[in-house]
């Protein structure tokens, strides 16, 4: 009983860190071109929005790990799902 709840607590740990990773991958690349392209149509040969936007990317996958983390401490697994009629 004791090792299946370490197995789970470990998935659960991967899980977040490959998430994390690839949240965080995919709002760079998308504030990547978002940016790039927003940079060629009001700022010519400046990336200043291609930066925030992938800065906004970098702290959306930050923030969707905490918040993961905080709801798993607080006791709820987001992986179980709760049904509130039965």
């Amino acid at each position: 009983m004791a090792q299946n709840k370490k197995n789970e607590s470990l998935l659960f740990a991967l899980n977040l860190i490959y998430q994390f990773f690839i949240e965080t991958f995919v709002g760079m690349i998308i504030g990547y071109f978002l940016g790039r392209f927003l940079d060629n149509l009001f700022f010519n040969e400046k990336h200043i929005l291609m930066y925030i936007l992938m800065l906004l990317g970098m702290l959306s996958g930050l923030g969707n790990l905490i918040k993961r983390v905080i709801k798993n401490i607080a006791g709820g697994n987001e992986f179980e799902e709760k049904d509130e009629h039965h």
